[in-house]
């Protein structure tokens, strides 16, 4: 499961220079509108209008601009092999007449009531810029997030309906992005339930970075409390009934504990 996850990974890099090279060197949308929303966003790949549905109503963004911009024709690669159920399996969102992405007849995964599809990987290009925020274990300086009105044009018909607009982070160049820091990660849930574990203990998270290249980030020797490392126990929360299945809540805007992880992962 870990090699088919790396190369799924592998893949998505390969997507995303891919997009690049075909819209003037900018990376896909961010999907978190309005810097308000949880991090989980950045694993969402479109709203879809209802369910069931095959019509997107929001997006597409992040891995859903790979799907139907970039190339990337297979979307079992936007999801890591070891999860087989729920809301971050590919089985989730495609079915019998509902290819993905899409709200399944029997999909009750509706993420309070808006039928997002989520992908099984974070996606969160990281600036150069920075800038000093007070986390859970310390003040450290995170990549700057500038947002701005963006226009989403769904896919033409029958996938598609209207252009959409929402408050999102301003899609980056590469020459603006931060080559050391990852772009995309296996889901940061909660910590007991990462994608990869060892004799039934957490193990560790793929993270995928702008020149393609995939690392394994191993929880031991990375886990200091207070230390701001990405395993560090203060940055992760624990599930609960506001915030999905699976899902931690991760604080809202640029304060917010997943970017410490992802900032901390090592290329």
């Amino acid at each position: 499961m870990l090699a088919s996850c790396t190369n799924n990974l592998r893949q998505i890099g390969v997507g995303c220079n891919v997009y690049t090279g075909a819209n003037n060197d900018v990376w896909p949308t961010i999907n978190l509108p309005g810097s308000t929303e949880s991090f989980y966003q950045t694993a969402l790949a479109c709203r879809m209008t209802s369910v069931p549905s095959t019509q997107i109503g929001f997006g597409p963004f992040g891995f859903g601009q790979l799907f139907f911009y970039a190339g990337v024709h297979n979307p079992q690669v936007f999801y890591c092999p070891s999860v087989q159920t729920g809301a971050y399996a590919y089985s989730s969102y495609n079915a019998p007449g509902y290819p993905w992405p899409a709200m399944t007849p029997a999909d009750v995964i509706t993420g309070n009531g808006n039928p997002f599809v989520r992908c099984g990987y974070n996606y969160y290009p990281q600036s150069k810029s920075t800038q000093a925020i007070s986390g859970p274990s310390g003040t450290i300086r995170l990549p700057v997030v500038t947002f701005a009105a963006t226009t989403f044009f769904p896919p033409n018909p029958p996938r598609g309906t209207s252009p959409n607009t929402s408050l999102e982070p301003v899609p980056m160049k590469t020459s603006q992005l931060n080559l050391s820091k990852a772009v995309a990660v296996d889901s940061l849930k909660t910590l007991a339930l990462i994608n990869h574990q060892y004799r039934g203990q957490p193990y560790g998270i793929n993270a995928s970075f702008p020149d393609g290249h995939v690392r394994f980030q191993t929880v031991a020797g990375n886990n200091k409390k207070a230390s701001n490392e990405p395993f560090d126990p203060n940055l992760w929360n624990t599930p609960s009934a506001s915030t999905g299945p699976g899902e931690s809540t991760y604080g809202d805007g640029a304060n917010f504990s997943a970017g410490i992880i992802m900032n901390g992962f090592q290329p």
